[in-house]
């Protein structure tokens, strides 16, 4: 077997050059270039066989009306629609016991009925709503979930997006809310 050795002086794009020719040379190898090369090869190790091609065609047209209605909010959200009162707002609160501990107190009188203990979504109340309860633990580990997004889905609640989720606006401040989402953030630990 012959020794590649190139020098580290070697422009750029005659590295580039170099590197592109060995994946060509490692597809053909494989089988991976153009059409399978060698009837030997399994399908599993066929790279371009149609099933290791993506599935592109699904879209929201496609989503179930629970999927479609949970992501009508995430879809304002990126279009910039969230509702000026709420844009760059943050919480005032830091991640202490106190406030975890408010905020798990407030989440249990307020919140585990349909989002349940562990924010799985499997509360009581909601097993039989549609679409069910946003799953929580998940949701506030997600990039979309920064504060305004939380503040606004807490306080405006769902209807206008066709879930069940209830406004909290008029039933606990925006400290509470706050608090909440300390909760929420700190994963959902238990309470005494």
């Amino acid at each position: 077997m012959q020794k590649l050795s190139v020098p580290i002086s070697t422009p750029p794009i005659r590295l580039i050059a170099i590197l592109a020719a060995l994946v060509v040379a490692l597809a053909a190898t494989l089988g991976m270039a153009g059409e399978k090369s060698d009837p030997d090869v399994p399908e599993a190790l066929d790279l371009w066989s149609q099933e290791r091609v993506p599935d592109y065609s699904w879209g929201p047209a496609d989503a179930t009306p629970d999927l479609a209605s949970r992501a009508k909010r995430h879809r304002e959200y990126m279009a910039g629609g969230i509702p000026l009162e709420f844009r760059s707002r943050r919480s005032p609160f830091p991640a202490t016991t106190k406030f975890i501990r408010v905020g798990g107190s407030l989440y249990k009188s307020n919140c585990v009925a349909c989002h349940g203990s562990g924010g799985l979504g499997d509360g009581e109340a909601g097993r039989d709503l549609t679409p069910s309860p946003a799953f929580l633990e998940y949701l506030v580990k997600r990039p979309r979930a920064v504060d305004e997004y939380l503040l606004w889905t807490i306080s405006e609640g769902g209807a206008q997006f066709g879930t069940k989720m209830p406004a909290f606006k008029d039933k606990l401040t925006d400290d509470e809310i706050w608090q909440i989402v300390v909760y929420m953030r700190a994963g959902f630990p238990t309470i005494d």
